[in-house]
């Protein structure tokens, strides 16, 4: 049976999932994070935890998230899928299977058009479950092979999210590849969980993003400090010397943040900047709910950025 975790259940779900995605967070600290997360106004009806119970026992877990988007110019409603789990004693017995075929049907019937994911496990096992390949790749800059910094960049700060959401939505391929909404949801669910991350990890507000504004036009860029580089998840801008001062301050960012480069997925204006290969991991995956669902082909390039990636 296919229900939302509770109480205990989403507490041994965390500690399940907590040594694949913990980030180096202690097992308590990764419960507080995720517990926060939960719980805040943002994942309302849009984030849920989801259970697969077998004769009343937790046999499979995961998170589904609420998503829109579009795809040729036509909206889609979907259900976004992550954190697939399985206890180490009930795996290779078709529970996670099973939850995911529950889910997507429960979705379908509530009106989702498709489901989405990012698997880091291979293709193979949810190509089983109906799910297709799309083209998936991410860069990597190094500081020397940015711009340097150039006035007009401040860092973002909270009241940015309307004009970051608007150059995000801007910076779209006018809805013709596949592509989740920027309708201010995503971005307002990184930026919480950006900052229950920091807060379970005894930090202060993080850096999460740049503003640029001038006679040059405006840019924005929302990004993640992770391990050895600062992650990217979106940047737009309304002119090539807004896009170099976004650019630089990425630069300015590597330098006060003590990271060598910077990653990210070439989505919207971001595509076509930097060299892209294909990535082995977080491999973007679509699958239709209902019948003559327009969704994209096999391999089709997509603007799904790291922001997208929840």
């Amino acid at each position: 049976m296919l229900r939302e975790l509770t109480g205990e259940e989403r507490d041994a779900y965390f500690r399940g999932i907590q040594p694949i995605w913990g980030g180096g967070l202690s097992e308590d600290r990764f419960q507080l994070f995720q517990r926060h997360l939960a719980d805040a106004p943002e994942a309302r009806e849009r984030y849920r935890l989801l259970g697969w119970f077998v004769q009343g026992r937790m046999a499979a877990g995961m998170k589904a998230y609420d998503l829109r988007g579009a795809c040729g110019g036509r909206p889609l409603r979907l259900l976004g899928v992550g954190a697939v789990f399985t206890p180490p004693e009930l795996r290779r017995r078709g529970h996670a299977a099973a939850m995911l075929r529950a889910a997507m049907e429960a979705h379908a019937a509530a009106g989702a058009i498709a489901a989405v994911l990012f698997s880091d496990i291979g293709v193979r096992y949810y190509e089983r479950l109906g799910f297709h390949v799309l083209d998936s790749r991410e860069c990597t800059v190094e500081a020397v092979d940015l711009p340097r910094p150039a006035d007009g960049v401040r860092p973002a700060l909270a009241g940015d999210e309307p004009i970051m959401t608007r150059l995000f939505a801007a910076g779209r391929n006018a809805g013709k590849r596949f592509a989740l909404d920027r309708d201010g949801w995503t971005l307002r669910f990184q930026l919480r969980r950006l900052r229950e991350l920091a807060r379970a990890r005894g930090m202060g507000e993080p850096e999460w993003g740049m503003v640029a504004e001038g006679h040059f036009g405006e840019g924005a860029a929302m990004v993640r400090l992770a391990r050895d580089s600062v992650d990217v998840l979106d940047a737009a801008w309304s002119s090539d010397e807004a896009r170099d001062r976004i650019l630089g301050g990425l630069r300015d960012c590597l330098q006060r943040a003590g990271r060598s480069r910077v990653r990210l997925w070439p989505a919207g204006q971001l595509a076509g900047v930097f060299t892209a290969p294909e990535r082995a991991s977080a491999v973007a995956m679509i699958a239709p709910l209902i019948r003559g669902a327009q969704v994209p082909e096999r391999g089709a390039r997509t603007d799904l950025a790291l922001l997208d990636h929840i």
